[in-house]
């Protein structure tokens, strides 16, 4: 990008409007939490040196980087912030070797911005109240604007939170239920007056982003691209805008993955890679653009080999012919059956074939063989008619011996007794 600046300021303009989150995550990568942060919860991402990022877990203060190929962060403990409590974003002043971040102030017992600077080692030592105006001094019981000679009745105003600095170190951004807001939290603006004595000006509303809900979690891709988090629709979401000319743009909400059903915190996104702080299942962390796991395909199962002609005919069994109580006559029903049998048997044309019937419980021993034979020669006639050779059917009655359904009592029960089966007789029998 640097590379085309000599190309005009208009270009320029045109292609950093247009930067967003990449397309490359279309397809293959799937929008979650990161996995090295155990499941804890994990919020306040901040750009930081170099472009690594901040956050805070478990109280302290993590560094990592975003891997804008897409693999998950690498976070670690950043020991720049040993000396500082911190507990929300952190506003970097790269132009100036600066952090700001918020605090407490007992004087007022309020939240202020406070301003720190690191020693040799690149620690943050303990930061003094940044000096704003209308913050700053207390004349008798009443406050004081600095230089500008106005006397409040009302309290001093506080309650600052999540600085964020400008693209062009030129501005600090922070959220605060201050005078002037227009419900809730707004996004206000201050800038530096006089580096010498380290003097901001006095907070401006910006309006270009502020509703009647909570505004809060300001952070900027570009000096043209900026995002901002707001619960004015009654969940926090987070709205993209954009700076042509010199304007911004209307706030536009994002689409999924980036707002769900539950709040979304701030958004940073790094090189068109995005990270973002989110509550889903129930917990806040960091999600981001991860690869989704190539599965090895199921190895294709070998084969079934052909059974052999032997197999065939010893697999070879038939179930069916349900005759009614105490009759010997097939059912129409059944002569479709009777014609895939046929048609079955012809594939075996040395194999000979058992017709065996069968009887429910019910009548004598002796009735109930001949009733059996009866029906098992009803079948090997029929396959007579067909031309199946007589020579290669044995028809056999063996009555109730061979019950599908012992003890049966209700009548479906019964029927499932009254049957014939049809197999091959092997050469050992």
């Amino acid at each position: 990008m640097k590379k085309l600046i000599t190309l005009g300021l208009l270009v320029a303009t045109a292609l950093t409007s247009f930067a967003g989150i990449s397309s490359r995550y279309e397809e293959g990568f799937d929008f979650k939490k990161s996995e090295k942060l155990e499941g804890k919860e994990s919020y306040a991402l901040s750009p930081y040196k170099d472009g690594s990022y901040v956050f805070i877990q478990d109280g302290k203060v993590y560094v990592t980087r975003i891997d804008t190929a897409g693999g998950d962060l690498d976070p670690k403990v950043c020991p720049d912030f040993a000396n500082l409590k911190v507990t929300g974003l952190v506003a970097f002043d790269s132009k100036r070797n600066r952090l700001y971040y918020t605090d407490h102030y007992a004087s007022y017992d309020k939240d202020y911005l406070f301003e720190s600077i690191p020693d040799q080692n690149g620690v943050w030592q303990k930061g003094v109240r940044m000096r704003i105006r209308g913050t700053v001094r207390k004349r008798g019981d009443k406050n004081f604007v600095q230089s500008a000679g106005w006397n409040f009745e009302d309290q001093v105003p506080g309650d600052f939170y999540n600085p964020v600095m400008s693209p062009d170190g030129d501005r600090v951004y922070f959220s605060s239920s201050m005078e002037g807001s227009k419900g809730g939290r707004d996004i206000f603006y201050v800038e530096i007056e006089n580096e010498g004595e380290r003097v901001w000006s006095y907070p401006v509303n910006d309006s270009t982003v502020n509703t009647a809900g909570d505004d809060d979690w300001m952070s900027f891709e570009s000096d043209t691209v900026r995002y901002v988090s707001s619960d004015k629709t009654g969940i926090m979401k987070i709205y993209k805008t954009v700076k042509r000319s010199d304007i911004w743009s209307d706030p536009k909400v994002l689409d999924k993955p980036y707002n769900t059903v539950l709040a979304n915190y701030n958004m940073q996104v790094y090189e068109g890679a995005p990270v973002q702080v989110s509550l889903r299942e129930n917990q806040k962390t960091l999600y981001l653009y991860l690869p989704i796991p190539e599965v090895e395909p199921e190895p294709e199962p070998e084969p079934e080999p052909e059974p052999t002609y032997e197999e065939k005919k010893r697999k070879f069994y038939w179930v069916f012919f349900l005759f009614d109580f105490n009759k010997d006559i097939l059912e129409e029903e059944f002569l479709a059956d009777l014609n895939k049998l046929y048609n079955e048997m012809l594939q075996f044309p040395d194999a000979v074939f058992e017709i065996s019937g069968y009887t429910d419980s019910r009548g004598s021993l002796e009735y109930n063989d001949k009733l059996s034979q009866r029906r098992a020669d009803t079948i090997r006639d029929m396959l007579l008619e067909k031309g199946f050779p007589a020579d290669r059917m044995k028809a056999v009655g063996y009555g109730e011996r061979r019950l599908q359904i012992p003890n049966a009592e209700t009548e479906e029960e019964h029927a499932q007794n009254r049957r014939v089966e049809v197999r091959i007789l092997m050469d050992e029998e």
